[in-house]
């Protein structure tokens, strides 16, 4: 694997399941690692606030994973954001055709034998992580009964299907975060382990940044780490202060 370097003034990006924790058969079910709060307080001041988490969870639950920090954030792939530690969560307004699916979904005979349906008011995520076996009918069926719902955008992810806004998405956010203090000017790295994370690594090269693939799989990302025990590696050598930055 290609280690992913340290620029010299980074802006750091991270994903959260799969990335800072290892996913677990829910999304309540994960073990969050008791130094990680920690351990990103100091590369927060490493990189003088140029920290944010980047996720398809919504910003009250990442806050309620690495209490008592409140960082800045994407939540719902960039449908919430707050840019600074503790302020406001702005959020986008959500299709009106959300609720169209829903309806759907709960007719569709589709949400039961370890199938789940998670509402995040602003998207719907079906998790088959139970189920793995009926991962084909759960994106066959959400293809079709969201065929004529143009807003629309379905993500195929980990054992989970997400349907979201389409003009919204991690890239999107990171774009967001990058034109403003404490992030302007500085080198974007970027560590995701999903599909739903390749829109965050193509803004990322597009920005000379660092975009890092954690996990198997195959990514646009030049650069890997095998794991969230690599990835939490990699962030205990940039919160090192005798870490030399461009590294």
């Amino acid at each position: 694997m290609t280690h992913p370097p340290i620029p010299s003034r980074p802006a750091v990006f991270l994903d959260f399941d799969g990335t800072l924790v290892d996913i677990a058969e829910t999304p309540d079910a994960i073990v969050v690692p008791p130094e990680l709060p920690d351990i990103l307080q100091r590369v927060q001041e490493r990189v003088e606030g140029a920290l944010a988490i980047v996720s398809g969870r919504r910003i009250a639950e990442i806050d309620h994973h690495l209490a008592p920090l409140a960082l800045p954030a994407a939540g719902l792939h960039g449908i919430e954001q707050r840019r600074r530690d503790g302020g406001a969560v702005l959020e986008m307004p959500a299709s009106e055709q959300l609720a169209v699916l829903h309806d759907r979904l709960a007719h569709s005979g589709l949400i039961s034998g370890g199938v789940s349906l998670e509402d995040k008011g602003a998207g719907l995520a079906v998790h088959y992580r139970r189920a793995p076996e009926r991962g084909d009918a759960v994106i066959d069926t959400l293809r079709d009964i969201a065929r004529d719902l143009d807003e629309l955008h379905l993500i195929e992810g980990k054992m989970v299907v997400e349907a979201k806004r389409g003009d919204v998405n991690k890239g999107t956010a990171i774009t967001d975060f990058m034109t403003a203090a404490p992030f302007l000017g500085r080198t974007p790295v970027f560590l995701g382990d999903d599909v739903t994370d390749e829109d965050g690594f193509r803004i990322v090269a597009g920005l000379d940044g660092v975009p890092v693939k954690v996990g198997d799989g195959f990514t646009d990302a030049p650069f890997r780490l095998a794991g969230s025990r690599a990835v939490m590696d990699w962030l205990h050598r940039l919160a090192n202060p005798e870490t030399s930055l461009a590294s």
